[in-house]
């Protein structure tokens, strides 16, 4: 089988018309199994690697020869499916780095451009997009650290390079289809942007780019990708960012990674589009998926912190670090326009904790101590409306609630300090609950935080 794997073998390898489209996947399923076996003994033998992927070497090489003629293009196209499905396969199981190398060196430089190419040409068809797509992202998956190539190999640069082609390939052509019907909307175009999110997450999370390096050596590719993220997001409504799971779960993670470690970029948003992302951050906290909220209360705190930190340096007035203090500059003003951006949700955070099924506690404890020292007017104004919402005999329960979790709380984001507001927000979330409990309505709707 490893010797032998072409369609004269296995006919569902073929792209004849007998064979649909939405069968091809099981070539990804057979070309991992097919690939594990390989593993069992390859070890480093790169003429056996070889050997096995004989058979696609064949394929790619005929579709270079092919692609620019006078050819059936619908053969090229379903050759070129089949192959994007069959990669992934082969990429999915080769998770050491001496195997995964082995299979970089056969795709870059020769065969890449050609999925570029592909996706240009078929860009409004996701049959053959998403397959490529796929395996874009397949293939810059960290997975048992399979990507830390040797410190003298530009490998981690070279494939960050043809994955940011590619997604901004993609982001702009499917731009230009205009208006989708609902149908037609997340099988044209949110299905792809959710794939193009997940693999430029898996980039920024993987640890085998230094991004810093881009700009040192002027180059734009780490720029234009995500710049073709920021149009791309821009084009989704809100309301879509959450209803699509798979677009939800690959958004919310990427704006975790990039508010952990590319703030810069964050506060050189424009205006609009920062109040967009924020805005996306705030309904995501209620998000009944836990990786959505935790996800955005993870992304809350980074930016919280972040504009925590600024003013606390700025009476400092450092003349190193210019550059940091001006990028935090732009968001303290930003904020300072629309001060109801955090306050809101701090009101949200406070709802969830006090009158919801808090599944992620430890989440919302983090962003909620800096949002109550960024805003402790807006805080005690919170504490003072709910303990004027209940009862006369409940309100100094309450009161004796807030004072405790206060208790012992500095004010500072120092990890000790974190952690002992998180441990002072558990208890307050029993005590507030043992306190409401007592009446059976307790009027819990009459308090409408979140206004």
């Amino acid at each position: 089988m490893l010797k032998n794997h072409t369609s004269e073998h296995f006919p569902f390898l073929g792209i004849s018309d007998s064979n649909r489209l939405s069968d091809f996947r099981c070539r990804t399923t057979f070309y991992t199994a097919l690939t594990r076996l390989l593993m069992v003994d390859l070890g480093e033998d790169e003429d056996e690697f070889e050997n096995f992927m004989l058979p696609l070497t064949v394929s790619f090489e005929t579709v270079l020869q092919i692609f620019s003629n006078n050819f059936k293009q619908e053969d090229v196209k379903r050759m070129l499916i089949g192959l994007a499905r069959d990669l992934r396969g082969i990429a999915f199981a080769l998770n050491t780095k001496t195997s995964y190398t082995m299979l970089f060196d056969w795709m870059y430089p020769t065969y890449l451009p050609l999925l570029q190419k592909a996706i240009e040409q078929w860009y409004g068809e996701p049959a053959c997009t998403t397959p490529i797509l796929k395996l874009m992202a397949e293939l810059m998956q960290n997975r048992s650290q399979r990507l830390n190539f040797d410190v003298s190999s530009p490998n981690g640069i070279l494939l960050f390079r043809e994955a940011s082609k590619m997604i901004c390939t993609y982001g702009n052509q499917i731009l230009s289809l205009g208006s989708l019907s609902k149908d037609q909307i997340y099988p044209m175009k949110l299905k792809g942007i959710s794939i193009c999110y997940s693999a430029l997450k898996s980039a920024l999370c993987g640890n085998y780019v230094s991004f810093g390096v881009f700009k040192l050596y002027g180059d734009n590719h780490f720029d234009n990708v995500l710049q073709a993220f920021v149009k791309m997001l821009l084009s989704v409504s809100h309301s879509d960012l959450l209803q699509y799971r798979k677009l939800s779960q690959s958004y919310y993670p990427l704006l975790e990674c990039l508010t952990q470690d590319h703030m810069s970029f964050i506060t050189n948003l424009e205006p609009p589009v920062l109040l967009y992302v924020l805005t996306s951050i705030s309904e995501g906290l209620t998000a009944l998926d836990t990786v959505v909220s935790s996800s955005c209360c993870t992304s809350l705190d980074y930016i919280v912190t972040y504009l925590f930190k600024h003013i606390a340096k700025e009476g400092k007035k450092p003349l190193r670090c210019r550059e940091a203090t001006q990028a935090g500059q732009r968001l303290l003003h930003f904020m300072q326009q629309n001060p109801d951006v955090l306050q809101q949700m701090m009101s949200v955070l406070m709802n969830t904790i006090v009158f919801e099924d808090c599944r992620n506690q430890w989440s919302v404890s983090r962003p909620l101590l800096g949002l109550i020292l960024l805003h402790g007017k807006r805080f005690s104004e919170l504490r003072a409306g709910l303990i004027r919402s209940q009862p006369l005999p409940k309100q100094e329960a309450l009161a004796q609630c807030f004072r405790s979790l206060m208790e012992g709380v500095e004010q500072n984001l120092s990890v000790k300090n974190r952690d002992r507001f998180t441990q002072n927000l558990s208890v307050f979330r029993r005590d507030v609950a043992e306190a409401l409990r007592s009446d059976s309505s307790a009027d819990l709707c009459s308090l409408d935080m979140m206004s």
